[in-house]
């Protein structure tokens, strides 16, 4: 795996990470009046964790076949993405409402990492299931049918996990099955993420002919999304074969072409290259912090609501950068600030690796 293709995909990474603060502008920044279901926002929210997602998939290569292996990949996961999340959300609880009330823990801002660990275990699973199989029938080294078997598995995860029902009100088993559903949304992504980077696929999706078919899908799918461009449904998608899944995956196609050629320019980075690549490999620490920054922007939806589609698309735009860049500044300031110290890194972020040193 080459230094190119790595900053390539930190820098979609960074893509996605701004894309979080976009949408999240437009979520919370103006709590009080309904926010209106309009193309631009429907579009952050059904492609920016897909895009998380199948990067966290193509780097989940490693082999957990022994004790101490899987001994590893738990410390590894938790202490990056279990602590680091509960400390945070005590901390921007007691910031927002002087309590906390750990019962909301997987259902609020920070329902990310929960999913991704989560996420990372079913196929940890799935992995070991499949090695055994190719044992089986003796055919370990063979990619072709070790991806097949992934992508058949996936699809008997993702119905398993959908036709899962607890018909109670129970607060907990309501909590237990928003994290289901979330788990069959993302987990095609994270399977499909992990066949590019096992099948060597991703210089291949940076060729023309697979650039031009996906801008084709990319742009029939944004047709369809305009229709009726309804965000809520990408916590369901509405099936296996939606086609805000067909958005996600033709955007990922697109956007691996257009971090590729930010990322290897002769001469080295310029400026654009850098600024992304450092926000994918700050992505983890800016989503813990950002929430303490996001600005306040009463009257937002009803200014937006008032606009035609045509002049509401650039006018939300506008709007949603400006409040991006209000939040992002300080944000890196307070992970920078943070970074310095090796032991605060290492408690706040989950990075352990500069303890080592």
């Amino acid at each position: 795996m080459s230094k190119q293709r790595l900053l390539s995909l930190d820098a979609l990474k960074g893509v996605a990470i701004l894309m979080v603060l976009l949408g999240h502008i437009g979520t919370f920044s103006d709590p009080n009046t309904a926010s209106p279901q309009t193309l631009l926002h429907t579009f952050i929210y059904v492609v920016h964790m897909p895009l998380f997602i199948m990067v966290a998939g193509y780097f989940a290569q490693r082999k957990v076949d022994s004790w101490s292996s899987l001994k590893t990949f738990f410390s590894d996961k938790v202490i990056r993405l279990i602590f680091p999340a509960v400390l945070w959300y005590t901390v921007y609880s007691l910031w927002t409402k002087g309590e906390v009330n750990y019962a909301g823990l997987l259902g609020n801002h920070y329902w990310f990492t929960f999913t991704l660990f989560n996420l990372l275990v079913l196929f940890m699973g799935q992995c070991v299931a499949v090695s055994y199989l190719l044992r089986c029938v003796r055919q370990e080294s063979n990619r072709m049918l070790e991806g097949l078997l992934h992508f058949l598995i996936m699809i008997g995860v993702y119905y398993a996990l959908s036709a899962v029902v607890f018909p109670s009100t129970l607060p907990a088993v309501r909590t237990w099955m928003m994290l289901k559903g979330l788990l069959a949304n993302f987990y095609p992504f994270l399977t499909i993420g992990w066949i590019i980077g096992r099948m060597e696929l991703l210089e291949k999706l940076r060729t023309k002919e697979v650039t031009a078919i996906a801008f084709l899908l990319f742009a029939g799918s944004i047709i369809c999304l305009n229709q009726q461009p309804e965000w809520k449904s990408y916590l369901e998608y509405g099936g296996l074969w939606h086609v805000h899944r067909l958005l996600a995956l033709s955007f990922f196609v697109l956007m691996n072409n257009v971090m590729s050629a930010v990322t290897e320019r002769s001469g080295g980075l310029g400026l654009l290259g850098r600024s992304l690549v450092k926000l994918g490999q700050w992505s983890l620490p800016i989503y813990f912090v950002h929430y303490f920054f996001l600005p306040a922007l009463p009257g937002m939806n009803v200014l937006l609501a008032g606009f035609t589609p045509t002049l509401r698309l650039s006018t939300e735009l506008f709007i949603l950068l400006g409040g991006t860049l209000m939040t992002l500044l300080p944000t890196l300031a307070v992970v920078y600030c943070i970074r310095l110290n090796p032991y605060l890194d290492f408690a706040l972020f989950g990075e352990k690796g500069r303890l080592k040193k």
